[in-house]
């Protein structure tokens, strides 16, 4: 039995929601499960105002040091003793030879303590700070 082709094109087209309302609840799902939601936590730093900072062109490759106010010095966002902080370092050193260092310190932290880290990573073999400072626009 053939049907007319005349009778093929009387049928109006249909648009059905429902497999297009799944498909959106499916695609919801898998962005909430598939994107990783979670607050990093820093170390607080007031870090001191610079007008005429440079930003460098390379900024890749830095061992980042945060020196609170108090002095307490952290490797990333853990805290560390020097002693250490100069282990880690060296063995960083050993990997890397050209790793750089990315010294943030708070506004009120005295100069003894930044010297501090910065002969530890002298000795440690790091010759190449950068200082983090805020530039405002």
């Amino acid at each position: 039995m053939q049907i007319p082709v005349e009778k093929l094109f009387e049928s109006e087209a249909k648009f059905e929601m429902a497999p297009m309302i799944d498909m959106v609840f499916l695609l919801l799902v898998f962005f909430m499960c598939a994107s990783h939601l979670s607050v990093v936590q820093s170390v607080p730093l007031e870090i001191p105002t610079a007008t005429k900072a440079v930003v460098p062109d390379d900024r890749s490759a830095r061992f980042t040091v945060n020196i609170t106010k108090d002095g307490t010095v952290f490797y990333g966002n853990e805290q560390i003793a020097l002693a250490d902080l100069k282990t880690v370092v060296k063995n960083g050193m050993a990997i890397d030879p050209s790793m750089k260092l990315y010294l943030r310190a708070d506004q009120e932290t005295a100069h003894r303590f930044v010297k501090k880290v910065m002969n530890v990573m002298g000795e440690a073999g790091v010759d190449n700070f950068v200082f983090g400072v805020f530039v405002p626009d």
